[in-house]
């Protein structure tokens, strides 16, 4: 089980990478969308909610096994994250890389309040901050679309 949740939790050990480990943990989600592409609004929900469960559990088997606070090598919240924004997204290149682009500004900069929700701790609070980014991303990117 040790193996299986370090493997979740840094998204398939793309968190291990040397350089900005949280945008290369955000591209796995990309794949994942693309496999339940078929699945209706509703089964992607399902893969979103298994994903953010999971995601919690093995952020914080992770964070207690390595006594660590909000170890950078744990991406699942960014996959998890990613890929609720890529449900509500037409899946084309230019909506992929502009909803990416929004989300790991947000994710990065921690705007309130995503700053609050990571001092919740442990791996719900690891999931929520990248959750209000997303929510954030989400927001502008219709916005932006808007315009466009």
């Amino acid at each position: 089980m040790h193996n299986f949740l370090i493997l979740v939790a840094t998204g398939f050990y793309s968190g291990y990478s040397k350089l900005i480990p949280g945008t290369i943990g955000t591209l796995v989600a990309i794949p994942l969308i693309a496999m339940s592409f078929w699945l209706s609004l509703f089964g992607k929900f399902f893969v979103f909610l298994v994903l953010f469960v999971i995601g919690i559990i093995s952020a914080e088997y992770y964070e207690s096994f390595y006594e660590k606070k909000d170890p950078g090598e744990v991406v699942i919240d960014e996959i998890a994250a990613y890929y609720f924004i890529l449900m509500f997204v037409e899946f084309t290149f230019m909506n992929v890389l502009l909803s990416f682009l929004l989300f790991r500004l947000f994710d990065i900069t921690k705007v309130y309040p995503a700053n609050q929700a990571e001092a919740v701790g442990g791996g719900v609070g690891i999931m929520l901050d990248d959750m209000v980014a997303a929510i954030y991303a989400i927001i502008v990117f219709f916005v932006i679309k808007g315009f466009v």
